[in-house]
């Protein structure tokens, strides 16, 4: 997994271009989540879990400080205006 503030701004940047469609927790998963160059053959489950685990601790976290909206009935993720303004002003500091 990357560090905090990239894979934060990852995931506000997916959000961002799917600003009013949003994206379910599975669509996020592969967009954010590389896929692991591993044999097919090779059980890559206890890995993939934990790196569910770190995304949905990274919304439940997004989600409390106001980046996002993650409605847990539908399971998807809605970028918030306060997201939207970060997005934009570390793209404008790059």
């Amino acid at each position: 997994m990357e560090p905090s503030s990239v894979f934060y701004l990852k995931i506000l940047r997916i959000l961002a271009g799917k600003y009013s469609m949003g994206c379910t927790f599975e669509e996020l998963t592969k967009l954010v989540i590389p896929v692991s160059n591993v044999s097919k053959f090779t059980d890559n489950t206890a890995a993939d879990r934990e790196n569910q685990a770190k995304l949905l601790d990274a919304l439940v976290l997004m989600n409390s400080e106001g980046y996002i909206f993650l409605n847990s009935d539908t399971d998807q993720s809605l970028i918030t205006i306060k997201g939207l303004i970060t997005v934009n002003n570390k793209i404008l500091w790059n």
